[in-house]
């Protein structure tokens, strides 16, 4: 491997812990405490693992390795095009806009790593959301959301933004919630931890 072009991709990876998660920004979180993409991608990381040994120990067929790649670099395209809120999306023309440039910046982020097809191939399974590894990265990302909303909900925000984007959350959740029972009794938990009046 070329240690050049590796120094480079990490410098532009790193790019990360600089760019905030701008969902939060309508939801009156202010800049100072707003998450970075790093922040949850490490949070999505960690969910998966669990989510996939959980699925493990009741004997489903999960490859827990591939999730947790995919989970990895779900979210390395933001380096260079940044983080979209829930809000932006309807605004991206034509469909799947947003999919075509997160592909694209992805490509030329890995072009020169000998590997790139690998995670090219991880990220557009990903994308795809067939398989059972795409679908717990896909809700491990969301269930990291209402984590984060709790924990701001315990710094007392209790904006209208943030009420909105936890019902949102918790709509995008109910396919992963009728096919993993381990999110759903997640869910369940963390809406209680979210309503609770120590929350506030």
């Amino acid at each position: 491997m070329n240690t050049m072009k590796l120094t480079e991709l990490l410098l532009r990876l790193n790019r990360l812990k600089n760019i905030p998660r701008t969902g939060w920004l309508f939801c009156d979180i202010s800049t100072m405490d707003v998450e970075d993409v790093a922040q949850h991608s490490f949070e999505v990381v960690s969910i998966t693992m669990f989510l996939a040994d959980e699925l493990m120990k009741e004997g489903k067929k999960v490859n827990r390795e591939r999730a947790i790649s995919m989970a990895i670099l779900h979210d390395w395209a933001e380096s260079e095009v940044a983080d979209f809120p829930y809000t932006a999306k309807k605004y991206l023309k034509p469909a799947r806009a947003k999919e075509r440039m997160e592909h694209d910046a992805l490509v030329d982020l890995l072009k020169d790593l000998p590997e790139k097809e690998g995670y090219l191939k991880l990220w557009e399974e990903y994308r795809e959301e067939k398989t059972a590894e795409s679908k717990l990265v896909h809700a491990a990302d969301l269930l990291s959301i209402m984590v984060q909303g709790i924990k701001y909900r315990e710094r007392g925000i209790k904006s209208r933004g943030l009420n909105e984007l936890w019902r949102a959350v918790k709509e995008d959740l109910k396919p992963y919630a009728e096919e993993f029972k381990i999110v759903g009794e997640l869910i369940k938990e963390l809406n209680s931890s979210f309503t609770s009046p120590s929350s506030f």
